[in-house]
């Protein structure tokens, strides 16, 4: 969804409405269904650095196995 909204209630009684994107209703979510009453701050967004494509490992074949091309093609 394009939008996201949440009302809830604060521990004063007031209604509270958080806007927010698909990670924070995430972080919601998991917290409601762990029976969590408080939601901390987001975990830092530094992400892992992607690893190059690895070779495979001694005893697996890389099979290529796109069914458009025959196997004339490919030599």
């Amino acid at each position: 969804t394009a939008h996201l909204k949440m009302k809830y209630y604060t521990n004063k009684g007031q209604v509270a409405t958080l806007h927010g994107d698909v990670e924070s209703a995430r972080r919601c979510f998991e917290a409601a269904t762990k029976g969590h009453s408080f939601i901390g701050k987001a975990p830092s967004s530094e992400k892992k650095p992607k690893t190059t494509s690895q070779l495979p490992a001694p005893n697996v074949s890389s099979v290529d196995l796109d069914s458009r091309y025959s196997k004339k093609e490919n030599k």
